[in-house]
């Protein structure tokens, strides 16, 4: 039998690993307060009536929820498109990011889809994202591709991962973070915040519901996340 010592944690190592989820911890505890001081019994309306709005009287961001509902855990569109990830970069305006990168992805469908079956999220992104080798004029450069993941992420895990970009990122005070740190400490702070205001979000869902008179929504689909995510995207991006 092999040796497993070096399997095993040391002291030293399990203290720092309590000092990191403290840390997470308190990032996670700020967020939530953050959520709670935006949504909240007198804010609802305003709520509704101007974040989530939004996306019912803007034409780019009502289109756009054609395409996410198409792909939300959709496995069999993203394994049979021969364009997926070039049709997903172009409707979530990612930038920056060259074609030999997006054949890659192509390539690599079933293992990254094997990765998010497993909530493999680490070696996914390390994998794939953490350090993309993109073509930049008659160079490459390694660019972390986070906003990338996380769409990704989000949108074969609607219900446990958020869809960060940077400006939501940035609003909850997590600019100096890494992507990952980022998205993850967030994903957490929306459904630790979710599961303590259920009776608030269901109201949220149903006048959200109740003004989209055009039924733009799937409003079946749209987990708790999502509407965080709907909400955060206006109030960071065009506040």
């Amino acid at each position: 039998m092999g040796d497993n010592t070096d399997l095993k944690l040391t002291s030293f190592e399990q203290t720092e690993i309590l000092k990191l989820d403290s840390y997470l911890d308190k990032h996670i505890a700020t967020v939530r307060r953050q959520i709670s001081a935006d949504i909240n019994d007198t804010t609802v309306d305003n709520v509704v009536r101007t974040f989530l709005a939004f996306h019912l009287e803007d034409k780019n961001s009502s289109s756009f929820q054609d395409y996410y509902f198409l792909t939300l855990t959709n496995e069999n569109y993203f394994l049979t498109s021969p364009t997926f990830f070039r049709d997903f970069k172009k409707r979530y305006s990612l930038q920056g990011i060259d074609n030999g990168y997006l054949d890659r992805l192509e390539s690599d469908k079933q293992n990254i889809l094997s990765l998010l079956q497993a909530d493999n999220l680490t070696d996914l992104y390390f994998d794939y994202f953490a350090k993309a080798n993109i073509k930049h004029g008659a160079t490459t450069v390694d660019k972390d591709l986070g906003s990338f993941f996380a769409k990704l992420v989000h949108t074969f895990k609607p219900a446990d991962y958020c869809a960060l970009d940077n400006p939501i990122k940035d609003y909850f005070g997590l600019k100096r973070e890494s992507f990952f740190i980022a998205f993850s400490i967030i994903s957490s702070a929306y459904k630790l915040w979710a599961a303590n205001n259920l009776k608030l979000l269901a109201d949220i869902k149903q006048q959200f519901e109740n003004i989209d008179n055009k039924h733009l929504i799937q409003h079946d689909k749209v987990t708790d996340l999502k509407l965080l995510d709907l909400v955060y995207w206006t109030k960071a991006n065009l506040n």
